[in-house]
């Protein structure tokens, strides 16, 4: 996600924090430093309100991070894997590497987050319960009970039977299993999250004309955020259910223009870049295909050198990222496609290349396919 940084790995699985979750870290720790604890705790200092105010949004964060790791480690042993972890303004996001292959497998990894949430809000209400009962000054047990609090929120609003949310993935499991199909599953739960969204964009709308401006802003935004993901979820599934049924051999591209090895850089510029308009091309030396070269590999040389330069000398050489099969389907290619950087593949059969899948090829299908089934 743009605007994120990474702060370490668990388990193998890369975390990382986008920029817009320090707008909640913030809002959280103002609101609780300036409003909260002077209003409750009025003989504390400025200076506790503030760090008990942190130590709230820190929480918060772990909160969230361990939901979404729950998902993600009974996600692994599903045998699915998950690369990464995106806390961001609205919660969390773990990217999977592929959706379930079944309803066991959708059901497991979805009642997995709000398993871990539910079991932090028993903890967390342990906790300030017991050190209430020890005698501890309730202004340092109040982080727990806020956290418990909103562990039981996410627990609640995530099991609402909506998709995205986990509740709309436990349905759309049950649907999957009892219709036998994953598809109509997806629309059921899809068009329930898009007036689940709508829902919350109306509720944030009649909140602020009543005067309270920031917390309906917040619910318009989720709502807004809700729709969005449940429509682009419906047409994600569509086209991978599409694409794992299609080969690469019929949906390639032949033809295929290729460079020789030893052209010059100016050349390649001027007879292929600007008289063919494409951003990359594969590259051969005696009949044999050794690597891409790319717009991106020519930006690494000053102007001058582009005459003295061959082409072999600044390709991106040839790796399994960059190689499909015609018998591949087409999700296998489009994987590849997003994990090369590059925007394509080549379609190798043994040693010959017989066509590329580019990055535009998909999308021109998904706009067609999407004009033609309105």
């Amino acid at each position: 996600m743009k605007g994120s940084f990474v702060i370490g790995k668990i388990k193998g699985i890369e975390i990382e924090i986008n920029l817009s979750w320090l707008i909640i870290f913030g809002l959280i720790t103002f609101m609780m430093a300036t409003n909260f604890f002077p209003q409750n705790y009025p003989d504390i200092s400025p200076i506790i309100g503030w760090v008990l105010g942190s130590i709230m949004a820190i929480l918060m964060l772990l909160s969230i991070l361990l939901h979404e790791l729950s998902h993600s480690i009974v996600s692994i042993n599903q045998g699915i894997e998950v690369k990464k972890i995106t806390l961001f303004i609205f919660g969390g996001i773990a990217q999977l590497d592929k959706e379930p292959d079944n309803p066991i497998q959708e059901l497991k990894i979805a009642l997995a987050g709000p398993a871990m949430s539910l079991l932090l809000f028993l903890i967390f209400t342990f906790i300030y319960n017991f050190l209430g009962y020890l005698g501890v000054e309730s202004y340092l047990i109040a982080p727990l009970i806020y956290v418990s609090s909103v562990n039981l929120i996410i627990v609640l609003f995530n099991m609402v039977p909506a998709f995205p949310l986990d509740g709309g993935r436990v349905l759309r499991a049950l649907i999957w299993h009892f219709q036998g199909s994953l598809q109509k599953a997806t629309k059921v739960t899809s068009s329930m999250g898009n007036i689940f969204g709508y829902l919350l964009i109306f509720l944030g709308l009649y909140i602020v004309f009543n005067g309270n401006v920031l917390n309906g802003i917040w619910f318009v935004f989720i709502g807004w955020f809700i729709k969005q993901l449940s429509e682009s979820s419906y047409q994600n599934t569509i086209m991978t259910d599409l694409f794992t049924k299609i080969k690469v051999s019929t949906f390639m591209s032949k033809n295929v223009i290729s460079v020789g090895a030893h052209l010059s850089i100016e050349a390649l510029v001027e007879n292929y870049f600007y008289k063919y308009k494409y951003t990359s091309f594969p590259v051969i030396e005696t009949d044999r295909v050794i690597g891409i070269v790319t717009v991106e590999n020519i930006k690494t040389l000053n102007r001058d050198e582009w005459d003295r330069t061959i082409v072999r000398n600044i390709i991106t050489p040839i790796n399994n990222d960059l190689i499909v099969y015609p018998e591949d389907n087409v999700s296998s290619a489009i994987k590849k496609i997003f994990q090369n950087g590059i925007g394509r593949v080549l379609v190798m059969d043994g040693e010959t290349l017989t066509g590329i899948v580019s990055r535009t090829d998909i999308l021109n299908y998904i706009r067609i396919h999407s004009q033609l089934e309105e």
